[in-house]
């Protein structure tokens, strides 16, 4: 991965991305360190066969290592909303005020021990990713945070309406294998000091010549999301008129 993974802090997390030979994005994903020699991700369900493909493909030999490290018995569940704090907060045994943005804690939720629980999430919302070992535990927990009149149960297209409106990318629709984190406008995620990641030199040119590279953008449009929005030649972009 592009990013600078030693510079996190214990149980502290940031954005990352899987990049193949040629700097495109495999996957984006959510990595945690929790000490110099471990570290927990998240990759998209939807990426999982060509995520676990990669994997197998870069730690060639080592088939036990991946197997040992995959977590299938846990469940996770994103619970968002400017509300999130003071409702997990009776659940569980950690003061998340010592949690900021980008932070996680393994600690007990509802009695249930080595839950981890990680504030960010994908909405532009304060939120927790609560990863919890086994499906009855995982159930269990999601129940009681229905309890609360504040929480509901929404999909992933709730999210991603959220998530579109926050700017944040979404795979297959901002990123793709054939993309780069600069295309993507997640250069910021590239770590300056880097280097012989898979895709470096794609990256690295990238980063040294933005001309003519396709770029994300942001529009601001009046009405629906604009995911497979029709353009007008007059569409408001950000204060000013651009031709599309």
């Amino acid at each position: 991965m592009p990013t600078d993974l030693e510079a996190l802090a214990p149980y502290h997390s940031g954005l990352s991305v899987l990049l193949n030979d040629n700097g495109g994005i495999i996957d984006d994903l959510m990595i945690t360190k929790i000490n110099n020699k471990e570290f927990y991700a998240v990759t998209n369900a939807t990426r999982r066969d060509a995520d676990l493909t990669h994997f197998r493909e870069q730690l060639s030999g080592q088939d036990d290592l991946l197997q040992h490290s995959l977590l299938d018995s846990n469940g996770l569940i994103a619970l968002q909303g400017p509300a999130a704090a003071q409702v997990l907060q009776k659940l569980t045994s950690v003061d998340l005020n010592s949690v900021k943005f980008g932070g996680s804690a393994s600690t007990t939720v509802l009695g249930v021990p080595d839950v981890l629980v990680s504030r960010g999430g994908y909405t532009g919302e304060d939120g927790f990713e609560i990863s919890i070992p086994g499906d009855e535990n995982t159930v269990t927990i999601t129940e009681a945070l229905l309890e609360s009149e504040d929480v509901k149960l929404a999909g992933l297209a709730a999210r991603d309406s959220l998530r579109l409106e926050a700017g944040l990318c979404l795979y297959g629709h901002d990123l793709d294998e054939n993309t780069t984190p600069i295309e993507a406008g997640l250069s910021w995620l590239v770590g300056k000091s880097r280097t012989g990641y898979l895709g470096y030199e794609t990256v690295k040119a990238h980063m040294g010549n933005l001309s003519g590279l396709r770029r994300r953008v942001g529009f601001m449009v009046k009405g629906a999301p604009a995911r497979g929005y029709l353009l007008d030649s007059e569409t408001d972009f950000r204060g000013g008129k651009s031709q599309v």
